[in-house]
């Protein structure tokens, strides 16, 4: 199965643990700056942030066609009377109302995104100061954040958290975070340590861990393009999204030890992706997943197609690139992986991760002179992992 270089690997790619993921930094002897150095200047205490932000957040009720309540969410202003939740709070409802510190309004659903979970409401009379926004291109691992919403529809409840984690999507982060989340969360806001919305509050896994995650901000600014669907196409999470969680939960698990665990998770991010090529075939993002969710059950043959058919649609996938390299290199097709992972750091020479896979395709196959050249570059994007590529592949 996985052995500790493939775990590292992995790490890098999808960004689980800050302890395994650490932010890319400067040439030495250029001090490297952390999440804290970023947050610190104009960094609000929990207390400023709830003061500030719980006026933008509210609680969302479904209602069936008797008038009851079937379904709580919570809801986010972004913009003078819109707001933002997510779309499987609203997706079963014939109506729909706000309510905020007992007060109560009728909604109505301006448009709603299926891909993306999303949909916004307007309600007349309704005034809230709209949020800040910080995109998601901007995060790292382990910022502090604070999610604010209505779990278990208790309103107005902040928890405080990291950002753990991080998963390119459709250019923008899907965001991983030790903050709480409960059942009525869904649709609240995550804020930096500045106050302003890095994320949507969407779903946990209890299953796995209680792995957290929030849809990138930008996402919510983003549903003026979209119209309005009466039945949304997909009732629950979306596969891709679920299979991303699944791969995660597995990931934690395997770290831990729990072996039979985290086959099973593994198994079922495979079935979740497989339904998401199902439902949308031309989507790279959920091929390249799949690949991935193979790489780690050691189906490497069904890894590279999965890989090849996210590239057909994509050449410009960096990650793609990556865990195709892997796993040509795993079936010891060794031209093959190190033509990909150099097209993966031709697209993105500072990703570590590529560069230390390359590095041990060349250490395996006698590569010498190769490997030390990889370590001089690994030295001037991470000292710390370098020291570790050195003691492994270069000393020996």
């Amino acid at each position: 199965m996985r052995n500790s270089r493939f775990i590292l690997s992995a790490f890098v790619i999808i960004w689980v643990l800050a302890a395994y993921c650490p932010a890319i930094g400067s040439p030495p002897p250029k001090k490297r700056e952390s999440p804290a150095d970023k947050q610190g200047v104009n960094a609000m205490t929990p207390q400023d942030i709830f003061k500030r932000d719980s006026p933008s957040v509210l609680i969302v009720k479904t209602l069936d066609v008797k008038g009851a309540v079937i379904a709580l969410g919570s809801g986010v202003v972004i913009a003078p009377g819109r707001i933002i939740t997510n779309r499987h709070v609203i997706s079963d409802g014939v109506s729909f109302e706000m309510e905020q510190q007992g007060k109560t309004w009728s909604a109505t659903v301006l448009r709603v995104d299926p891909d993306h979970d999303l949909a916004e409401l307007t309600a007349a009379g309704f005034n809230a100061p709209a949020v800040r926004f910080r995109p998601s291109s901007t995060l790292s691992v382990g910022e502090k954040v604070y999610a604010i919403g209505a779990p278990e529809g208790l309103e107005l409840t902040i928890s405080e958290g990291l950002i753990s984690g991080l998963r390119d999507i459709d250019q923008e982060h899907l965001i991983q975070t030790s903050a709480a989340i409960s059942p009525g969360s869904s649709g609240g806001g995550l804020f930096d340590a500045e106050g302003r919305l890095v994320g949507i509050t969407t779903f946990y896994l209890k299953e796995g861990q209680n792995l957290n995650f929030a849809l990138p901000s930008e996402w919510a600014t983003q549903l003026d393009h979209t119209p309005v669907q009466v039945k949304p196409a997909l009732s629950q999470s979306s596969p891709y999204f679920q299979g991303i969680v699944w791969i995660e939960a597995g990931i934690k698990a395997d770290i831990a030890g729990k072996r039979d665990e985290a086959i099973r998770d593994w198994q079922t991010a495979v079935s979740s992706e497989k339904e998401a090529v199902r439902l949308k075939p031309e989507d790279e993002s959920a091929w390249s997943e799949l690949g991935f969710a193979y790489d780690l059950l050691d189906k490497y043959d069904k890894a590279v197609s999965a890989e090849q058919e996210a590239l057909r649609l994509k050449p410009d996938d960096e990650t793609a690139w990556f865990v195709l390299g892997f796993a040509y290199d795993s079936l010891d097709q060794y031209d093959k992986a190190v033509s990909a992972e150099k097209e993966a750091i031709r697209l993105k020479p500072d990703d570590e991760s590529a560069w230390y896979e390359l590095g041990f395709a060349y250490f395996r196959h006698g590569r010498k002179s190769k490997v030390i050249e990889v370590y001089k570059r690994l030295k001037a994007l991470d000292p710390v992992e370098a020291e570790k590529f050195f003691r492994k592949y270069v000393l020996p």
